[in-house]
């Protein structure tokens, strides 16, 4: 077929054709062939262009691999995050003599201690999973802390592979909040006394011998809404639950004032607190995690799982102070 070329201006007949009649004759001659060789199958002609992405591919794989081996060289795995015990620290609030004479009434003063820490840089919020590995993990603080093991010991945590954590809030300044406990509930009476009830056994093993613990540990009382599950989630309603509550074997107090004191005392030791300027209000600056549990190479952080069994970290990321709060046993008499 001869192409017409004397006319650029108007498309050929034969041109448009083209395409149609070539298809047409490739169709026959493919026919033709597949007739004379049927078992001959015939490749079509592609052009691979997936061979260059590959190889991009690959070139980027190798920079990445190249990149990672960089990073392990570096040790990006080295803690970020260096602690130092401070051995001189003022708690004033743990110290009291009336604090500690409480505790060792309450059956909590041999298995408890609280520590102050320091740490080296600044702290931000998404650093916090990290930050506490590095605590548990520093060599300064892993010979301060102690773990409370069977048979009355005291061990160590070992290699710390993983932290269970839970934020609790830290919202409350001021004692007022317990206030409730007289005003809204008969549970405390005016002149201080707890009020007596029916001696009743909790499933965890306590011993429910007043109002008191009676709002604290039973659901199902009609007392227990006196304090809203946010108010149990408030830091200064665990320290004042773990005073109450008591240790291995825990003399009761009648009056609620032992309680109301050392939980302040305790609480001023444990947080910061800083005022607004132009508001004049107290906050509270620190955060405070209650651990629940640590993969731990050599000791567990508790001996059993048991309620008064507890370990709160709280951080203070302003004058960059670490101080543990721990109470355990491996027997309760309550």
């Amino acid at each position: 077929m001869a192409f017409n070329t004397t006319n650029n201006d108007t498309t050929s007949p034969e041109i448009e054709e083209l395409p149609t009649l070539l298809q047409t004759e490739s169709s026959k001659a493919a026919a033709a062939s597949h007739l004379a060789h049927p078992h001959v199958t015939r490749k079509p002609l592609i052009i691979d262009l997936s061979k260059e992405a590959e190889d991009e591919k690959q070139s980027t794989a190798a920079a990445a691999e190249q990149v990672h081996t960089a990073f392990e060289f570096l040790n990006v795995n080295e803690p970020r995050f260096k602690f130092s015990w401070m051995e001189k620290a003022r708690l004033t609030g743990w110290e009291d003599k009336d604090v500690q004479a409480h505790l060792f009434k309450w059956g909590m003063q041999e298995h408890c201690y609280l520590k102050r820490f320091t740490f080296d840089r600044n702290l931000g919020p998404y650093e916090v999973d990290g930050f506490l590995l590095d605590f548990f993990n520093d060599a300064e603080v892993q010979k301060q802390l102690k773990v409370q093991c069977t048979m009355d010991r005291w061990g160590n945590l070992g290699r710390v592979s993983k932290v269970e954590k839970e934020e609790t809030m830290h919202t409350v300044t001021s004692l007022t909040f317990f206030d409730r406990l007289t005003t809204k509930a008969d549970i405390i009476r005016v002149d201080g006394s707890i009020r007596k009830c029916m001696d009743e056994y909790t499933d965890g093993g306590f011993l429910v011998a007043d109002e008191l613990r009676k709002c604290l540990l039973m659901p199902e009382a009609e007392t227990y809404p006196v304090f809203s599950e946010a108010d149990r989630r408030e830091f200064v309603f665990h320290v004042f639950k773990a005073v109450c509550l008591g240790g291995r074997l825990c003399q009761y107090e009648d009056e609620i004032g032992p309680y109301l004191d050392a939980t302040k005392k305790i609480y001023k030791d444990l947080i910061s607190v800083t005022k607004d300027r132009e508001t004049g209000k107290l906050a509270v600056s620190s955060h405070v995690f209650q651990i629940k549990s640590l993969e731990s190479s050599v000791s567990p952080l508790f001996p059993i799982q048991h309620p008064q069994n507890f370990c709160y970290i709280s951080v203070d990321p302003v004058k960059r102070y670490v101080n543990v709060f721990y109470h355990a046993s491996d027997v309760y008499y309550n």
